[in-house]
């Protein structure tokens, strides 16, 4: 629990066009620890988009789960929409993904597309898949699946059931957002085993804050500037 992870925010978010395909392939070229994407399910088919409006990343109305065919859909910087297995075909032993399951009913599907993928033997303390979700009843899914990945909670507020939820998933982090940052319960956390990270930091001072104060990793839409951090 040595290392400091910077982990890409939707794969350079600050910089290029969020969960495009572009944008991860310029995440690649940084020196980072990792990035996180967003996957929302699709009639079989496992999809990388945060919204479920269409309106702020496509321009079109409606919702992304009553799309007819979201291959045909643009994001604004006129790439398709990315199919998660086009992501992981782009990373797979590159560089570690995060994955944050948005949908409901989405386990199955991921965990048969990430069966197809050839095992990687471990070269970094960031594992090379992590999963994670505001939804912790996938999360204990997963975990009651035997899934072979890591797992993370994330939370937007103050967390509640600490405990239980550690006892149960085991997780390898708990993701919390920066606005409830408390280093007192963080250390209850460490002290159970589990990493702490934390989105969304964008300025130097604040991740340079965080690491000194014991936090394990930041989320940041500018992974460029803040992979300087050292």
């Amino acid at each position: 629990m040595n290392n400091f992870f910077i982990i890409g925010h939707r794969g350079a978010r600050g910089e290029k066009f969020e969960n495009s395909l572009s944008g991860f392939k310029y995440a690649l070229t940084l020196d980072i620890d990792a990035i996180e994407l967003d996957i929302r399910q699709h009639s079989g088919e496992l999809w990388v988009i945060h919204d479920h409006e269409l309106e702020r990343l496509t321009g079109s109305t409606g919702r992304f789960d009553e799309a007819i065919d979201p291959s045909k859909l643009r994001l604004l910087n006129n790439e398709p929409i990315p199919r998660l297995r086009e992501v992981l075909d782009l990373f797979w032993g590159k560089l570690p993904v995060n994955i944050e399951i948005k949908s409901f009913d989405t386990v199955s599907l991921l965990l048969e597309l990430l069966d197809q993928y050839p095992v990687i033997e471990q070269d970094s303390n960031f594992p090379w898949i992590l999963i994670s979700s505001f939804d912790h009843r996938q999360i204990r899914e997963l975990r009651n699946r035997s899934c072979p990945w890591e797992l993370a909670l994330l939370t937007g507020g103050i967390p509640i059931n600490t405990r239980q939820l550690i006892d149960e998933i085991k997780p390898f982090s708990w993701n919390m957002k920066d606005e409830y940052v408390d280093y007192s319960f963080i250390e209850q956390i460490q002290r159970q085993g589990v990493r702490v990270m934390i989105y969304t930091v964008n300025k130097m001072h604040r991740a340079v804050s965080l690491r000194n104060g014991g936090i394990d990793g930041i989320f940041t839409d500018y992974p460029s500037s803040l992979a300087n951090i050292d």
